[in-house]
């Protein structure tokens, strides 16, 4: 076992605690919380991970649910399963992981609006990010705003270059 696995902590087994839980009705982050504390208490395991921990994950789930459109928002700060969220169950009732939820075009397109990051190691960094934004925005090759004889040109060119391949393929 690795490090930063922990039993029932995976992606894929919260996602169906929460799925299931859905199923019975609408949810919330404390509702989902008590029920993975439940389950913990009957397997007679510890969760291995700080509470605010398992909040955060539980709470990451449920945005990421939402963004799929599995589940919707429901009253009071809680959230029930969509008909896509009940055919999502029936067909992974041991619950879904990201490779999963990229099949939903809502999900994917989160994923490609958020996936570019800097990450401070990388000087032009946002070079790249203002080109691969330019080019998700529909701008073109030719909207690159930096002489072209410099390292920040083709960083943007780079950025642009690697959002019309995520685009196209």
């Amino acid at each position: 076992m690795f490090e930063n696995d922990f039993p029932l902590l995976s992606t894929a087994s919260l996602v169906a605690l929460i799925l299931h839980k859905a199923a019975a009705g609408p949810v919330s982050l404390d509702s989902c919380d008590a029920a993975l504390a439940a389950l913990f208490q009957q397997a007679d395991e510890k969760p291995g991970l700080p509470p605010e921990e398992l909040r955060g994950r539980l709470a990451g789930h449920l945005s990421d649910l939402e963004t799929a459109r599995i589940l919707e928002p429901a009253q009071n700060g809680s959230w029930q399963l969509t008909r896509r969220g009940r055919q999502a169950l029936r067909q992974h009732p041991e619950g879904l992981d990201q490779t999963d939820l990229a099949r939903y075009p809502e999900f994917a397109a989160h994923l490609r609006d958020t996936a570019h990051h800097a990450c401070g190691m990388d000087p032009r960094q946002d070079r790249f990010d203002e080109g691969f934004q330019a080019c998700m925005k529909g701008q073109p090759f030719t909207a690159n705003p930096y002489a072209f004889d410099n390292a920040d040109h083709q960083a943007w060119e780079s950025g642009w270059t690697e959002a019309q391949e995520d685009r196209q393929g």
